[in-house]
């Protein structure tokens, strides 16, 4: 505690060095983020010495099979077996072909997949479908072909014939979501009564990491703004709310920095990092509220800054520590991005303690008199005598009602553990989706 105290001290005297060096390390720690590289991958939440890893990688090796697949369903209620349609699958296939991350040599469908047949006595390999038919016999013929193959049916074709699936492997390390996007796109250009499907596991990985990333992209401006507000209405500062809000964020920076410049993607669940440390973070609003209190106390700003720091800075210290250490557990955890996410916020955590007793302390010192005056003044308005009063009256229920207040505690809890038998634990990750209907 006295070391932390010291380093208050230190601050409050040398405010401008505090911020100085805070700016230092965190440009140093914040330029790793140039190359940042996302990974939705779940294979690679196991370590690649994994049991379960090596046993794949080794099959998929000695078989020569692809880590991701796409499927192009194509449906025509009237049968697909017909030369406008296969013209189209055709099409479609060759231009499939052709985008970034598709294994070109092993695309299958209908126009390029080889038919292996016997005559005299001998194997006669030949494409399926070569040229599409333009007369019934040579239609005629590859119908014969197609479905007196066993190996066509359900797989390449339906038993109906009003359905076809293109096979698009995708090689190491393509986005599957690029790839179904691309294929999209190819595939609004086509008109006719024809239905159109991309499907697969890695589509529903890749799109649910993209959407992760986009709604964390969304979701922690969102977090920090209302941190923003909730700190003015309390202080009617912005200034003040800019100070609140500054160790956050140099923190978040940091913390993803060093993730990032440790050889880490971002995974999903490391992602989540910043709102977790955004609402770690309001250790900050604690230290201002009490400086305010201890402000308007002594009227002397330096006193009141150590003053706070003695008041807060044991429970800071205490919830700090504890939280970190909480999350450094999950180091021990075998699954790697939930390792980052330890890492990571435990990190972000201790960094936040140590800006509590040195960067906010700093921009407490260079808070100036006249506006923490007019602040002060604001602060105690009617408004945040609402709040109190509010707050209060609740607080007094509970103190008068004790025997009831714990009654209805109890019946939460049992409530709560009532439900907690009722989590149904699902992985598959296309169950999260919404049932899709067709491209068009």
């Amino acid at each position: 505690m006295k070391i932390f105290l010291k380093l208050a001290e230190f601050s409050v005297r040398r405010p401008w060095l505090i911020i100085a060096l805070t700016a230092i390390f965190a440009i140093l720690f914040a330029s790793r983020l140039a190359s940042m590289k996302t990974d939705t991958n779940p294979k690679n939440m196991l370590p690649a010495n994994s049991g379960v890893r090596v046993l794949n990688d080794g099959v998929e090796k000695t078989f020569g099979l692809y880590e991701d697949m796409l499927v192009v369903g194509i449906e025509n209620d009237g049968g697909v077996l017909n030369a406008g349609t296969l013209e189209k699958i055709k099409r479609v296939t060759n231009e499939v072909k052709l985008l970034k991350g598709v294994a070109e040599r092993d695309v299958t469908g209908l126009t390029a997949i080889d038919n292996v047949t016997a005559e005299a006595g001998a194997l006669k390999v030949s494409q399926l479908v070569g040229e599409v038919p333009r007369d019934a016999l040579a239609l005629e013929k590859i119908k014969k072909d197609v479905f007196g193959n066993r190996l066509f049916l359900n797989r390449v074709i339906s038993k109906d014939g009003k359905a076809t699936a293109i096979y698009v492997p995708l090689e190491k390390g393509s986005n599957a979501k690029e790839a179904a996007d691309g294929v999209r796109e190819i595939i609004k250009r086509e008109k006719g009564p024809e239905r159109y499907y991309v499907a697969g596991d890695p589509v529903a990985r890749d799109t649910f990491g993209a959407e992760m990333f986009k709604l964390m992209g969304v979701f922690s401006p969102i977090a920090g703004f209302i941190m923003f507000v909730v700190s003015y209405l309390m202080f009617k500062s912005v200034l003040v709310s800019v100070f609140i809000m500054l160790p956050a964020m140099v923190v978040i920076a940091m913390t993803m920095g060093l993730i990032v410049g440790l050889g880490f993607p971002v995974h999903i669940m490391s992602s989540m990092s910043p709102i977790f440390l955004m609402a770690i973070a309001t250790d900050s609003i604690h230290v201002f509220n009490e400086f305010y209190f201890r402000y308007k106390e002594t009227r002397d700003k330096k006193t009141a800054i150590i003053e706070t720091m003695k008041v807060v800075g044991a429970p800071l210290i205490y919830t700090d520590i504890t939280t970190a250490v909480g999350f450094a557990g999950l180091l021990l955890a075998n699954i790697i991005p939930v390792k980052v996410f330890g890492l990571g916020v435990g990190f972000g955590t201790i960094m936040l303690l140590l800006s509590s007793f040195t960067l906010v302390p700093a921009l407490l010192a260079l808070l100036n008199t006249g506006k923490l005056d007019s602040a002060l003044n604001k602060k105690d308005g009617a408004g945040i005598d609402r709040t109190s009063a509010f707050l209060g009256k609740l607080g007094g229920v509970g103190a008068r009602h004790s025997k009831s207040t714990v009654a209805v505690g109890a019946v939460l809890i049992i409530i709560a553990i009532f439900g907690m038998t009722k989590i149904v634990v699902s992985n598959n990750m296309v169950g999260w989706f919404k049932q899709s209907s067709e491209v068009r």
